[in-house]
């Protein structure tokens, strides 16, 4: 019996001092459980102990205050983490129960304690028959003299012999042979005693009962050995069963605590120690989930236990730790709850994680619309200027083919603009949606290539990526493909090129398997392909499987009415990126339209950038074209004798062109004065004079 004081006290910190009023302190006794209280000096010293009855005796003879009462001085001070037994063999009146603080914290009397070590003896001794009447070991013990004293029910059945029989008889005419009568002889226990009765096997324990240094008995404790070899196996079972689960709870990532309905902690692995607060070398078993886990409360108990379902709580902790705690109560037969399955998770990276997906899906929705707000601005755009009568007739096919998945070949000098003619086709195409892949054969070398086009396997080469790489025809895939510069690609790479055409497949380099793809081809060159066609250059099955639809974009030179017109859209970007407002001034557009423009609209776009940069103040002036004027003698030598005209009349003849070209182009003498730069009079004034 291992009873503690502090199991059975009632506690109270009231402390009587000796100048209070009987009255007052009645109303103490009255109001709580105990029957007896500390009394302390004024100058906090104890001085005795007073009881209810004393006190009630007081006022009934009009005593007033403590310090007239008669104070009990049998006492002691005892912890509250004393045994009961080894109190209750002081004989004190009263024990003052102190804290592990040194402070008192109840009070009892002898009477009580007797009464409660009476009492425990009584339900110990009631155990004792209670065990003894439902073990299921047969127990028997015999006196000094060998006569059977005690049978249990379990001995009944493992005997075949009933109760009424055995008691008072002598053991030998129950049992042959049992041993006992041996350790009666010799006192020696006997342990682990096997023997057989029948087809039974029996293990028996066999100890002298002992006193005052003489054997004054002998009980025995036997077990059928079959049941023992079953059990036996089953614990096995069992025991492998718990380590699995052990190592399970110790592997698991998650914190796992099991308490009972109370909450005091039964189990727990080392993964919910980084969960707590406090010393984590502390042995947790026994502590109250609450204290070392505040994020769990005793309201989550009380609420899973009205609920009498499992329960899920998300709190976060002052680390801004976010933790997700599912609590699984396990019920017993009676549908009580037995003890308490708590998971801990840590979904703090979870969280960041899906902060991060939503970060980034909201980007990408953002991109789609960027895109999408892109697409729109290159669909205004791509109607690039084509005021000029072929030009006109250019994008009309290219617009027309666009709703087709022919091959289209885009031939044109450099600088003509195939690039912007192809994605006029891909932005009027059902692909607009699909990628857009552009490479340019001439500019990457023959060794390159290859793997740039079709992709490369990892390993394929010195060099080449661990995990691989995407060729542009599978980046291409639901998409176009514009092939420029296709005049440069080398005869190896050509006749690859000529399989994914017929084919619709890409094998990557050092690869084996065929990928298919779902590619429209547009290719583009500024040479003479039949020419390399003859010559041997370029594959005749390629040339023709490119060539399904061409389409020529002419030279800047042969489409002059786009030259005011795009000389204005340079103009206005480049004042539009600069935040400026210069203008050309009309004596300078005289060297722009007699220059032949040999680099097309790539030479005029880096004409207009380069002259905006060294200009002076708002107007671009003729000095500023001087760059221009070498190669304008160049090109003014190659015009022949009936070509030339007096200074004047050629100048007359430039100013006729560009007037009634901007007339054309804007509709009225305003809007022509003003993007020429001059008053609207003197447009009047030469119109007039051209009619004369």
């Amino acid at each position: 019996m291992n009873m503690l004081i502090k199991d059975m006290i009632m506690k109270t910190s009231i402390r009587v001092k000796e100048n209070q009023y009987l009255k007052e302190v009645l109303t103490y006794f009255e109001q709580t459980d105990v029957n007896s209280l500390p009394v302390f000096n004024i100058c906090n010293q104890l001085i005795g102990i007073l009881t209810k009855d004393t006190v009630m005796i007081g006022i009934q003879n009009h005593e007033n205050v403590v310090s007239n009462l008669h104070l009990d001085q049998d006492y002691m001070i005892v912890s509250e983490n004393d045994h009961i037994q080894d109190i209750i063999k002081k004989q004190k009146k009263f024990y003052l129960v102190e804290n592990k603080y040194k402070s008192i914290i109840g009070i009892i009397s002898h009477n009580d304690l007797n009464y409660v070590h009476i009492s425990t003896l009584e339900r110990r001794l009631k155990e004792l028959e209670a065990v003894f009447e439902h073990a299921h070991n047969g127990i028997v013990a015999i006196d000094k003299n060998g006569i059977i004293t005690s049978f249990n029910p379990a001995t009944e059945k493992i005997s075949g012999v009933k109760r009424e029989g055995a008691l008072g008889r002598f053991l030998n005419d129950v049992f042959i042979p049992s041993g006992m009568l041996e350790v009666l002889r010799t006192g020696e226990p006997q342990y682990g005693t096997k023997y057989q009765v029948g087809n039974r096997k029996y293990i028996s324990n066999r100890t002298p009962i002992i006193e005052n240094d003489e054997v004054t008995g002998v009980v025995a404790v036997f077990q059928d050995i079959s049941e023992i070899e079953k059990i036996s196996g089953e614990l096995q079972s069992v025991r492998e069963l718990n380590q699995q689960l052990e190592a399970i709870i110790a592997a698991s990532y998650d914190g796992i605590v099991i308490t009972d309905s109370t909450g005091k902690i039964i189990r727990y692995n080392q993964a919910f120690l980084t969960f707590i607060q406090g010393d984590t070398n502390d042995n947790l078993n026994g502590k109250v989930i609450f204290e070392v886990f505040p994020s769990f409360k005793i309201e989550n108990i009380k609420q899973m236990l009205e609920g009498k379902q499992s329960i899920a709580l998300l709190k976060k902790t002052e680390d801004n730790v976010t933790l997700i705690i599912t609590a699984n109560p396990v019920f017993n037969k009676n549908e009580h709850i037995d003890f308490v399955v708590i998971n801990i998770q840590n979904i703090t990276k979870f969280i960041r994680l899906q902060e991060e997906v939503e970060n980034n899906r909201r980007l990408t929705e953002r991109y789609k619309e960027e895109l999408e707000q892109y697409r729109v601005e290159l669909k205004s755009r791509a109607n690039f200027i084509a005021d000029s009568p072929i030009m006109k007739k250019v994008v009309h096919i290219a617009k027309k083919v666009s709703a087709f998945d022919s091959t289209v070949m885009i031939f044109g000098e450099s600088g003509t603009g195939k690039e912007e003619l192809a994605r006029i086709i891909q932005l009027n195409s059902v692909r607009s949606e699909g990628p857009f892949i552009t490479i340019n054969c001439g500019a990457i070398p023959e060794t390159l290539l290859e793997s740039e086009l079709f992709g490369y396997e990892a390993g394929a080469f010195t060099g080449a990526g661990k995990s691989g790489k995407p060729g542009m025809f599978e980046l291409a895939h639901n998409g176009i493909i514009f092939l420029d510069e296709i005049g440069e690609c080398p005869l190896s790479i050509q006749i690859k090129l000529l399989r994914v055409i017929q084919e619709k497949v890409v094998t990557r380099l050092g690869g084996t398997k065929s990928i298919k793809i779902d590619v429209r081809i547009l290719a583009a060159t500024h040479r003479n392909l039949e020419e390399q066609v003859k010559k041997g250059e370029f594959r005749e099955d390629l040339f023709f499987r490119l060539n399904v639809i061409p389409i020529t974009l002419p030279p800047l030179r042969e489409r002059t009415e786009d030259l005011l017109p795009l000389i204005e859209m340079c103009l206005n970007e480049l004042n539009q990126t600069y935040g400026m407002s210069k203008q050309i001034a009309s004596d300078a557009f005289e060297i722009l339209f007699r220059y032949k423009w040999p680099g097309n609209i790539r030479e005029l776009r880096n004409a207009i950038e380069r002259s905006f940069v060294l200009s002076e103040g708002e107007y671009i002036n003729v000095k500023d074209f001087s760059f221009l004027q070498s190669e304008m003698i160049e090109q003014d030598t190659e015009i022949d004798d009936e070509e030339i005209l007096p200074l004047k009349e050629a100048v007359m003849n430039f100013e006729n062109k560009l007037i009634n070209r901007a007339l054309k182009k804007y509709g009225s003498t305003y809007k022509a004065a003003n993007i020429l730069n001059v008053d609207q009079s003197t447009i009047v004034r030469k119109l007039q004079k051209m009619k004369t």
